[in-house]
């Protein structure tokens, strides 16, 4: 069983989403790696503990060789980027993935938050300074605007 089909296996279908979008944010979901599952993890149906902090939605992608599938906990926000609104729910985002994934596995990880507002530089410096751990390392933020493809984002490249 691929990455892919263990987490869609572990998730209600219900939760599965086509596209990924918190009111006027959106990132496209065209080319991304395939086989892939987004997860909404707002959805009632979502592998999520009430009033427990997640990101909005957590995508597994690609295959199971180079390098292993893309997980990427996604939060969108129209408004401005702020470390201190991300980096807590895409650490949660990323415990969640943690749980869903098998542990013998080899993936890709990458944070992702989308804005629609402004980034001044003093707030961008403070996501370079912030990282998302995930099974022992510590991983940089992806920052991209809200309508760009969650592909740009995926990306081992700053």
């Amino acid at each position: 069983m691929t990455v892919v089909e263990t987490v869609r296996t572990k998730t209600d279908a219900q939760c599965h989403a086509t596209t990924c979008r918190d009111g006027s944010c959106s990132l496209s979901l065209k080319d991304v790696p395939e086989p892939s599952v987004l997860i909404s993890l707002e959805h009632e149906a979502a592998p999520v503990q009430a009033k427990q902090a997640h990101c909005d939605y957590l995508f597994v992608g690609g295959s199971d060789e180079k390098g292993g599938p893309w997980v990427a906990p996604v939060e969108l926000t129209a408004s401005a980027a702020r470390v201190s609104k991300f980096l807590p729910q895409l650490s949660a985002g990323a415990d969640i993935a943690d749980k869903l994934l098998p542990q013998n596995v080899q993936v890709r990880f990458r944070p992702v938050a989308a804005y629609g507002g402004e980034l001044i530089r003093a707030e961008r410096n403070r996501f370079l300074k912030n990282r998302v751990a995930f099974r022992s390392k510590k991983v940089p933020i992806k920052l991209v605007r809200c309508g760009s493809p969650l592909t740009k984002a995926l990306t081992l490249r700053g």
